[in-house]
């Protein structure tokens, strides 16, 4: 399958119309296709030298492009428009879940993305989250006087980049009291990006369009999986 990719300049709407007929055209797949695919894997594997010995003169190489290929190709030019969006941590996300060929249909897993008191660690610990912890925090410690405590709760972001990234996570707040009589806190979100939802129509933004239906393509293919994501923030308060 060949599909022209729109330019950067196009509308979110132009573009989740080019992801839905993508996303039908996948779905459509009938037994009798994903053999056929099969076995042109199979006959490539087998006849065609991928390795460019560089010992060979450049017209005795194969370039063959594979369906794994040219899936990859859209998502990489996916990904670019998500980053040009500013929405760079769903970028990287979105890199981290790349499956290599070689290790697709295999127990192969991303590793966890972990961010340690960076930019976006403070990102995710900002006013949003807060609204979710504060006030315990605030009862238990600030007012309540506690020496030290943990809690967990869950939060669903709604709108932003941290929506297009993260949307619902799990979290941990730690604190101990110092001999200053602050608190010194951690905050630990956790999350898995996962795109093994069915998606269920098209929002106006375009990064959580782009998520909910090609990245679910990719991954019901298997040239992406999910993986852990954890973010901690530790300070002072």
């Amino acid at each position: 399958m060949y599909y022209e990719v729109p330019s950067e300049n196009d509308s979110s709407q132009d573009f989740n119309s080019f992801l839905q007929s993508v996303l039908v055209d996948l779905k459509n797949y009938n037994h009798n296709q994903d053999e056929k695919l099969e076995n042109q894997l199979e006959f490539a594997e087998e006849n065609v030298d991928l390795s460019l010995d560089s010992n060979l003169p450049p017209t005795s190489r194969a370039l063959v492009a594979t369906p794994y290929d040219i899936a990859l190709g859209a998502y990489a030019a996916g990904i670019k428009l998500v980053e040009r969006r500013g929405h760079w941590q769903t970028a990287n996300y979105m890199r981290r879940a790349i499956v290599p060929a070689n290790r697709v249909n295999s127990a192969y897993t991303p590793a966890t993305y972990y961010n340690t008191n960076d930019t976006w660690a403070k990102m995710v610990d900002s006013e949003d989250l807060m609204r979710s912890y504060y006030g315990r925090l605030k009862d238990e410690a600030f007012r309540g006087g506690r020496a030290s405590g943990s809690f967990t709760g869950s939060h669903t972001f709604t709108s932003g980049h941290l929506l297009t990234a993260l949307r619902g996570v799990s979290y941990t707040v730690s604190y101990k009291r110092q001999a200053n009589g602050n608190y010194f806190t951690t905050v630990k979100v956790t999350d898995i990006f996962d795109f093994a939802w069915e998606p269920n129509g098209y929002s106006n933004n375009f990064a959580v369009g782009f998520g909910n239906n090609y990245c679910y393509a990719m991954q019901s293919r298997g040239y992406i999986k999910p993986y852990k994501i954890e973010i901690v923030r530790s300070m002072s308060r």
